[in-house]
């Protein structure tokens, strides 16, 4: 199938959830928002095993199909075996925020599944030790999940923080900057103060901290493959006013693999791109609607 037409059918299938998830969508008012994540899945009882049971999610049934709901994201399982992990790609993993890290990260280790290291080890080395841990684990985690699905978790700074939370998309890359760049520009972010010789962050309007960039300083002979396929299928940014969105990126060069469209009878625009790098992209409008 031509991958707009595959494009196409996934955007009828987000259009009908529309009206029973879009009211879990926090900050509301910002330009743009990460809304949900479409991951590729072999099995999902196993996924609900991860996302649910382990890390606490809250299992959704909308029609025939399965959602997992977390403040601020929405993941949408697609039985679909996926053709490979998030490693590889240049969308590295999910990030959430977590009032505990190590007890979260001692009931992960409990229930069967598998840490990794946050940034990929030089060929040859050993991967960077943790910095600021407390037994049994430190602030930082990072964790394997069903078909290679790498989540991190970080400590929460909130006062009164929920259990969990989404708190940013973790990118990964050789041109990391160039990146970092693009998404500056497609999305009218800003450039985050803090950045090293290894790491660079963008802030969205309205929103702040959601976009982190990283160096890919694992085997320089690998070149990060697309995600359309992979376990994270795509990253979903939730904009207002899509349609003059769109007429701003096509100004600015961007492509589209499925340009705007409305879908009049709930209320909701989509449209799709892919990242300079591979990351493919939905965009809608109308989930704060409801």
């Amino acid at each position: 199938m031509p991958r707009t037409c595959v494009g196409l059918v996934l955007a009828v299938f987000i259009a009908t959830l529309a009206p029973r998830t879009s009211a879990q969508l926090l900050n509301k008012e910002a330009p743009v928002i990460v809304g949900h994540y479409h991951l590729n899945v072999t099995s999902v009882a196993e996924h609900k095993k991860f996302w649910v049971d382990t890390l606490g999610g809250t299992a959704m049934k909308v029609g025939s199909e399965d959602v997992i709901k977390f403040p601020d994201v929405f993941l949408f399982l697609r039985v679909q075996k996926p053709t490979g992990p998030t490693r590889g790609t240049a969308l590295d993993h999910i990030g959430f925020a977590v009032p505990d890290v190590p007890a979260l990260t001692t009931k992960i280790v409990a229930n069967g599944y598998q840490l990794t290291t946050g940034r990929e080890p030089v060929p040859g080395q050993a991967a960077a030790a943790a910095a600021g841990t407390a037994a049994p684990y430190g602030r930082f985690a990072y964790i394997l999940g069903p078909d290679g699905a790498k989540v991190e978790l970080v400590t929460s700074a909130e006062k009164n923080a929920p259990p969990i939370k989404h708190h940013h998309v973790h990118f990964i890359n050789k041109q990391y900057v160039e990146m970092q760049q693009w998404y500056m520009k497609a999305l009218d972010a800003t450039l985050r103060p803090g950045q090293t010789d290894f790491f660079i962050g963008a802030d969205l309007p309205g929103v702040g901290y959601m976009l982190n960039f990283f160096r890919w300083e694992g085997d320089q002979n690998m070149n990060p493959v697309g995600t359309k396929g992979r376990v994270v299928d795509h990253i979903g940014f939730e904009v207002k006013n899509l349609e003059a969105f769109c007429k701003k990126l096509e100004a600015r060069g961007v492509k589209f693999d499925v340009p705007f469209r409305s879908v009049p009878a709930i209320g909701l625009n989509i449209a799709y791109i892919t990242d300079p790098t591979g990351v493919y992209i939905e965009l809608t409008e109308g989930y704060d609607k409801y």
